[in-house]
């Protein structure tokens, strides 16, 4: 028979390792009971962690993938907010110079029109977002279009001078010699001087300094799509003739005949590029939808992974509650026990 030995000493450590063993308990029900998960979910599962870990990350990448498509839907309505208002400017242009709308004191109205178009024009182009032109292609920190109406002259604004007296011999405006304009010498000069400085390399070098490479974003598993477009696509280059052209061609200084020359030019501009706006916002359209759609998916994604791993490291939250309050009072019998112990000495029995 082997003899045990009793002492105070040995009365106090006994309520002590229990009072230590109950404090664990309570903060592991505290943490299931906060997080609604095992505390320690390795040690729950064993080999099954591998399954709940694979499913966490597959839902923290599409949450991800999520965020970054917000992102890109920002950038594409404001993208198509400012396409609206550029279309809709250009339309109205086209309106004010369609055959039965001009007379003979046209002139004015359209240049003053052209005018205000084209500032509006530029502002719109360098819209931006979170700190970023959407217009820029991938060159988003920098404006897409430089101003044309500046002081000193801009360079668009001087290129286009210095074509018309190059062609013409004066420069444009009110001028005494526009009037000898004929119709032959200013179409000649709308297609080709005109339309140079809207081309490569004199589009680049005076008005814009947006890449002609857009951004491609990957808005799904292996899913990459086009999601902006650049300054430079053709409808803009076209706009920005447009309004140049109304504006600065001294329309009341030419003859009727010549005047007719440039009002053709610009109904044929406007048409081109209102419909060139039209298609863009459409492919921008597309991708918008498909992010949509994305998203219901991702939501529809979560549901499943978060059903997934709950299902495998999730607590009873009402089981865990009575675990706690049980080990609660457990713990303070046990410190009653053992305040009541400390008054206690075997030598009071001796």
């Amino acid at each position: 028979m082997k003899a045990s030995f009793i002492s105070t000493a040995t009365l106090l450590n006994t309520t002590r390792s229990d009072m230590a063993r109950l404090q664990a308990g309570i903060a592991k029900a505290n943490i299931e009971l906060d997080k609604g998960r095992y505390a320690d979910v390795g040690l729950e599962l064993g080999y099954k962690i591998g399954t709940t870990l694979d499913l966490r990350q597959q839902l923290d990448d599409s949450i991800a993938q999520k965020q970054s498509n917000d992102l890109t839907s920002v950038r594409l309505a404001t993208s198509q907010s400012a396409l609206t208002q550029i279309r809709s400017d250009g339309e109205a242009f086209l309106a004010l110079v369609a055959p039965g709308r001009l007379s003979d004191g046209s002139a004015s109205v359209v240049t003053q029109a052209a005018s205000a178009k084209l500032a509006a024009f530029v502002a719109q182009m360098n819209t931006s977002t979170s700190g970023q032109f959407v217009f820029g292609g991938i060159n988003t920190e920098q404006r897409p279009l430089n101003a044309y109406e500046t002081s000193p002259q801009s360079a668009a604004k001087a290129a286009f001078a210095k074509a018309f007296q190059d062609k013409f011999g004066f420069a444009p405006g009110t001028q005494p010699g526009a009037a000898q304009i004929t119709a032959t010498q200013m179409q000649s000069f709308l297609d080709n001087e005109a339309t140079a400085l809207f081309a490569d390399p004199l589009w680049g070098k005076n008005w814009s300094t947006a890449s002609d490479t857009n951004i491609r974003t990957e808005i799904g598993p292996n899913e990459i799509a086009t999601t902006s477009t650049s300054a430079n696509a053709q409808a803009f280059r076209q706009l920005a003739m447009l309004y140049t052209l109304g504006s600065d061609i001294g329309l009341g200084s030419l003859s009727s005949a010549t005047q007719d020359v440039v009002y053709n030019k610009m109904r044929s501009i406007a048409g081109q590029a209102t419909l060139g706006v039209t298609t863009i916002q459409a492919d921008l359209g597309t991708v918008e939808a498909r992010l949509t759609t994305l998203g219901n998916a991702h939501e529809a994604r979560k549901t499943i992974l978060t059903g997934g791993f709950n299902s495998l490291e999730g607590v009873d939250a009402a089981e865990a509650k009575t675990r706690l309050d049980g080990l609660t009072t457990q713990l303070q019998i046990s410190y009653s026990l053992t305040s009541q112990m400390k008054k206690l000495s075997l030598m009071d029995y001796v």
